[in-house]
């Protein structure tokens, strides 16, 4: 039987700049309204999982969240954040994995600590509140490492890795990590796997057909906040989107990476 593998990562729900519902109920009975940018964030939400799911029709399907699902922010770095109220994250993150819950099976990768909690347990939170989740154990539902043969494709799949700053650098990432994975399945003794995916720089690369091993860095579905200014990357759009993969006994019939550029205020607004 065909299946189709959705993988998307990056979300950072709770987030001011992030992707949200446009309006969110919190626990003191007050509200949140979205911004002009998440409420367009949203929309292009919406559309990633409509196209997956006319993609996917006559396929069992996967859906990766592959790390960073929610914005914990639990260093107290940035005031970016709706609540620390967890429940309301909860309750948040209910709402905005919705248009994913017509997938057979979903997979949650941990992300980073910083986002998701100590041992991204947040993350795992979550996963235990779904009885579709594909568990690592019999006691824990999430996985730092998604190794896993799916429709005889082995996909190596995790959150964090790691990309040149540089617009004519950063693609080449995909490669280096394509390399990089067959050095380490070869040196153990195993065969590699067909594709290996990384998330965590919210910028999207891959190999294309360099090596046997595919490999992808995933957009995210967070725009520009206070740490991109930051670092003086404010003025760049977000990679934003996620990918998707119909495989069928060993073979990839069709691989789409679905792109999204919501609109955002115009350059050169302001005239004196």
């Amino acid at each position: 039987m065909k299946t189709a593998v959705i993988v998307v990562s990056d979300l950072h729900v709770n987030g001011t700049v992030a992707v949200l519902p446009p309006r969110v109920e919190l626990d003191d009975g007050g509200s949140y309204s979205a911004s002009p940018f998440q409420i367009a964030l949203w929309k292009a939400w919406l559309s990633f999982w409509e196209t997956a799911q006319e993609m996917a029709k006559g396929c069992q399907s996967v859906a990766v969240f592959n790390g960073d699902l929610v914005e914990l922010d639990d260093k107290r770095r940035t005031n970016q954040v709706v609540s620390r109220n967890q429940a309301d994250i909860m309750r948040m993150v209910g709402k905005v994995l919705e248009p994913a819950e017509w997938c057979d099976k979903w997979a949650i990768v941990r992300g980073t600590e910083a986002h998701t909690g100590k041992s991204a347990a947040f993350e795992e939170a979550i996963a235990q509140d779904y009885d579709h989740v594909i568990p690592f154990s019999d006691k824990i539902k999430s996985w730092w490492l998604f190794q896993a043969e799916i429709s005889g494709i082995k996909f190596d799949i995790s959150h964090h890795g790691t990309m040149g700053s540089l617009p004519w650098t950063e693609k080449n990432a995909a490669n280096k990590l394509a390399h990089l994975t067959r050095e380490y399945y070869i040196n153990q003794d195993e065969k590699p796997p067909d594709v290996v995916i990384r998330s965590h720089q919210h910028r999207y690369a891959d190999s294309g057909g360099n090596y046997d091993t595919f490999a992808v860095f995933t957009p995210g579905w967070k725009g520009a906040g206070a740490f991109e200014h930051r670092i003086g990357a404010g003025q760049k759009l977000a990679d934003i989107g996620g990918c998707i993969w119909i495989i069928e006994n060993g073979k990839i019939l069709r691989y789409e990476h679905m792109s999204y550029k919501p609109r955002r205020e115009r350059a050169w607004r302001l005239k004196i």
